[in-house]
């Protein structure tokens, strides 16, 4: 007997191929040398980012090239001037003073944050961007899902959320000894932005080494309906008190989480980490911000009775490939649906040579695997479109 395990989740264009500038690097710290993820690189036309071993690829028929971490010098260059560099970025960290962090009137700051913060939002706007999902079990890959779509946001409309999936990749290799179906996030929770009431928050500064921005970490006051606390941390552009950067965990005590029944069984699962990644981008045309990066981890314990308890890890990690357009969207996807059940043909063409969306080297050996496993349907179930 199948059963399911929900993810529990509390809120959760066509491509072109005629651009005349590509480039692909590394970005690592200058001091640790480190790679660094989540760098943004845009211009005014195009959007990407580096991925977890700092690696990305960059096209766009507009020379000028922007690198921007917050907490480290922006990198204002062209393709041109990187292209006679070496393959490696070095980014450096700002340097700062404890004394001239402003940790005064952090109420009324924040008080003014949330006043402006729906007034700081782009509200109706067309976006393409990529959307990677992976699952693993106790650390090792069972599932990549890739999607390339468009989304459109019109706060006009009933559904003011439509997406289109332009192209999409997947793959999953499950042990069919786990006899565990997945029921996976829908991309209204990702998109959904939720911030903890203020009346229920403490603030508190966090010194930050940009002095153009404020870090402003939180905390509720007490549990929530959950029976956790909340906690995280908004960093804030002071002149229009708009937020580029929010981070938001909604289990501090796993421990105290109620394990529930999987329907059909004697074994049982509980939540123990949910947390929340979003990066905002300012439109140069409206003056309003868009969620440009996001990313959502969530695991979930599964207690056996006969076996050791298994860790599973689900994360989606969501990145903006332009800016905001008024183009209209031929919605084919439900916001609602599971993430995992949408269907669409795989494109060889199009996933060789598409350049923004890298494959690590950890989803590459996940990949091969998948294939030397293909054949051993006895002890394998793979859901693939490629």
């Amino acid at each position: 007997m199948k059963y399911i395990i929900a993810l529990q989740f509390l809120f959760l264009c066509s491509f072109s191929y005629a651009q005349n500038f590509q480039i692909n690097k590394i970005v690592v710290d200058k001091k640790t040398k480190l790679p660094l993820e989540n760098v943004m690189i845009f211009n005014e036309y195009d959007n990407s980012t580096t991925n977890s071993e700092g690696k990305f690829v960059f096209v766009s028929q507009q020379n000028e090239i922007n690198l921007n971490l917050l907490g480290y010098k922006k990198i204002k260059t062209n393709f041109d001037k990187l292209k006679i560099q070496k393959d490696t970025i070095f980014m450096e960290f700002m340097t700062f003073q404890l004394q001239e962090v402003v940790v005064s009137n952090t109420d009324a700051f924040m008080k003014k944050v949330y006043d402006r913060f729906q007034d700081n939002l782009l509200q109706n706007y067309t976006l393409n961007f990529f959307l990677r999902n992976v699952l693993k079990k106790d650390q090792t890959n069972i599932l990549l899902q890739d999607i390339y779509a468009r989304k459109n946001k019109n706060s006009n409309q009933k559904n003011n959320l439509t997406i289109e999936i332009l192209n999409m990749r997947k793959t999953s290799l499950f042990e069919k000894k786990d006899k565990i179906n997945f029921q996976f996030p829908h991309l209204d929770g990702l998109f959904n932005i939720i911030v903890p009431q203020i009346d229920i928050c403490t603030f508190i500064e966090i010194p930050f080494n940009d002095p153009a921005f404020r870090k402003i970490g939180f905390r509720t006051n007490g549990k929530v309906k959950s029976g956790q606390i909340w906690n995280g941390y908004f960093i804030v552009n002071p002149k229009d008190y708009a937020v580029v950067e929010y981070t938001l965990s909604l289990i501090d005590d796993p421990e105290k989480i109620p394990f529930k029944k999987i329907l059909f069984s004697k074994e049982e699962y509980r939540t123990t980490q949910l947390t929340k990644f979003t990066q905002f981008t300012k439109d140069t045309k409206s003056n309003k911000y868009y969620p440009s990066n996001i990313k959502l981890e969530n695991q979930v314990l599964v207690n056996k009775q006969s076996k050791e308890s298994v860790y599973y890890d689900f994360t989606m990690d969501f990145f903006a490939t332009n800016s905001p357009t008024n183009e209209p969207i031929n919605a084919n996807f439900s916001t609602y649906n599971d993430i995992f059940r949408a269907q669409y043909p795989y494109s060889q063409d199009f996933w060789t040579n598409q350049n923004q969306l890298l494959l690590t080297v950890e989803l590459e050996l996940f990949l091969n695997s998948v294939s030397e496993k293909k054949d051993r349907t006895k002890e394998f179930k793979i859901i693939s479109n490629f």
